[in-house]
């Protein structure tokens, strides 16, 4: 058995990639198994050069130990022995969401924004921290039980303070995922991690990566000239994924951008509502004065990406098609009928209009139904409408006089149907349904051990750490949901969650909103499970919770 730095015992190999080799080991100091990532010296690198990826690769992995988010696959250690760097790291043994898509194909996009999530609150913790990951991608993004994420390799990492440890005219990254400005020489930034990030939510929901080519070259020239085409995708996430991948990098959503439109989808009562959240235009600008080569996809140049379908409203299906002459006149005819049965209607809103069996009094006129005897039912008589000889504003009482009813007692065409007259108090109008507000549910936790769920409407203390949302609460009490409140416990530092108001003996700190405690229909919901462990209690949306032991289930949270 290899013992490197004599205390990493290796038991197996994990994988191996580009970037090296990974490890199975135990930690005999400890007595942990970790994963041991082992980075061998570039090819043909000697002297001054190797001196600087060994100082590169010591200063990544400090700065990337400094990271603190469930998203992130923590950094325990970095060592070197025989010429060789070891970078110790927490082991997460799961498939990637490489692996996911290639055995279940094509993921949906509601499942997809909440994968994003968790990488995207991973990248804030990472530029926060000054710290540029450089290679976004689904083969470095871990998926758990439960759909929990962890974003890998960290070993490319560069301190965004350190402008100096980039080897000359060396490449770092998967090509594939490289944002357009690395290949003019620009330093890699947050907005190149956020276009990788946005051609891994486009390789998640498609099913491919969206420049991929044969060759390296050739997926280069794609990232720089040619627009994604999204095909599957379709609802928020299409403007996500557009506005990460767009060319120039002060274009691109920023990361607060990002997270708003993600979390700014709601699903309520079976309809998908976006609040809040800020529309982007994307400009596809296509590029065929550039030199295109056989291998490369062609699009027609009068159909840009994301525009709407243009309609030629000249041959509207609704409209009836114009066959021959008798046909545009019976249409004009039709509208006749249409515009003097709206007089009528005008004209009934005098308070002094009646009906009559009579005969019409001198000066009215008679207006039939256009068409021929063959089209006109001879059992309907005419409607006789009485025109005034002078057109004013305010027509007299009596100048329409509707002579007879239709058959079977129907009001004739134009004649008003029922209910108070026009002009009258608006019929009486039910009440829109109130909308359903989310709140938030994140989980936090102090450095000592506490951990504590919040929302905006109780906020976590002073010195608590931001790990992930778990879902949404409901602000306002439904059918089939019950309060919950935040609470301290006496004598300590620990906080929990309960339905009790009285905090089962512990002080209250306040509401935190309400939980549904059977599933609702219409939503996508994931459990809520209060644990406990030796220092306290804990929320998780784990039924495991997260190896500790399980006290009972809240109830369901949307997500």
């Amino acid at each position: 058995m290899r013992v490197v730095a004599g205390r990493y015992a290796i038991r197996d190999e994990l994988g191996r990639g580009a970037m090296g080799i990974v490890w199975r080991a135990d930690d005999q100091v400890i007595g942990r198994q970790v994963a041991l990532k082992e980075l061998p010296s570039p090819r043909g690198v000697t002297g001054q050069e190797r001196a600087t990826y060994l100082e590169r690769v010591l200063r990544e992995a400090r700065t990337a130990g400094r990271l603190n988010d469930p998203a992130v696959v923590t950094v325990f250690d970095v060592v070197s022995e025989d010429g060789i760097t070891y970078i110790v790291m927490e082991l997460v043994e799961a498939p990637t969401l490489a692996d996911v898509i290639a055995r279940e194909g094509p993921l949906p996009a509601d499942r997809v924004m909440a994968l994003g999530l968790q990488v995207l609150g991973a990248l804030e913790t990472a530029h926060a921290a000054g710290i540029v990951h450089r290679d976004v991608k689904p083969s470095n993004i871990m998926v758990t039980s439960g759909d929990r994420v962890k974003l890998a390799d960290f070993g490319i990492a560069r301190a965004m303070d350190d402008p100096n440890l980039t080897m000359t005219g060396a490449i770092m990254g998967s090509p594939g995922y490289m944002a357009p400005e690395l290949f003019t020489g620009s330093q890699p930034g947050p907005e190149s991690d956020l276009w990788a990030f946005g051609a891994t939510l486009f390789h998640a929901v498609e099913g491919h990566s969206p420049f991929n080519r044969e060759t390296t070259a050739a997926t280069m020239h794609a990232i720089m000239y040619d627009d994604p085409q999204l095909v599957r995708c379709q609802g928020p996430l299409t403007q996500i994924i557009l506005g990460l991948l767009a060319q120039p990098a002060e274009q691109r959503l920023t990361l607060a951008q990002t997270r708003q439109m993600l979390t700014g989808t709601q699903v309520m009562a079976d309809t998908t509502q976006v609040v809040d959240a800020p529309t982007v235009q994307v400009h596809a600008v296509r590029r065929d004065t550039l030199p295109r080569e056989p291998w490369q996809e062609s699009y027609p140049a009068e159909m840009p990406l994301a525009a709407p379908v243009p309609v030629n409203w000249a041959e509207d299906d609704w409209a009836p098609k114009k066959k021959s002459g008798r046909g545009r006149v019976l249409l004009f005819g039709g509208a006749g009928v249409v515009v003097v049965a709206a007089l009528v209607a005008v004209f009934l809103i005098s308070p002094g209009y009646q009906r009559s069996e009579a005969s019409p009094p001198a000066g009215t006129s008679t207006v039939a139904p256009t068409g021929t005897p063959s089209e006109t039912p001879s059992s309907v008589p005419p409607t006789t409408v009485s025109v005034p000889s002078t057109v004013s504003s305010a027509p007299a009482p009596g100048t329409v006089t509707v002579t007879k009813p239709a058959p079977g007692g129907s009001p004739a065409p134009g004649q008003p149907t029922g209910g108070p007259p026009p002009g009258g108090p608006p019929p009486p109008q039910e009440p829109e349904k109130p909308q359903r507000v989310l709140i938030p549910l994140t989980r936090y936790n102090n450095p000592k051990g506490p951990h504590f769920s919040a929302t905006p409407n109780v906020p976590p203390p002073a010195g608590f750490n931001r790990e992930n949302l778990m879902g949404n609460l409901v602000e306002a009490q439904e059918s089939g949901t019950r309060r919950i409140y935040a609470c301290q416990l006496v004598a300590s530092e620990d906080r929990m969650t309960s339905f009790d108001p009285g905090c089962e003996g512990n002080r209250q700190v306040g509401i935190l909103g309400y939980i549904f405690t059977t599933k609702p229909t219409g939503v996508q919901t994931v459990p809520l499970h209060r644990c406990t462990y030796s220092g306290g209690h804990f929320d998780s949306v784990s039924a495991k919770c997260e190896g500790e032991k399980f006290e009972f289930l809240f109830g369901y949270l949307i997500v």
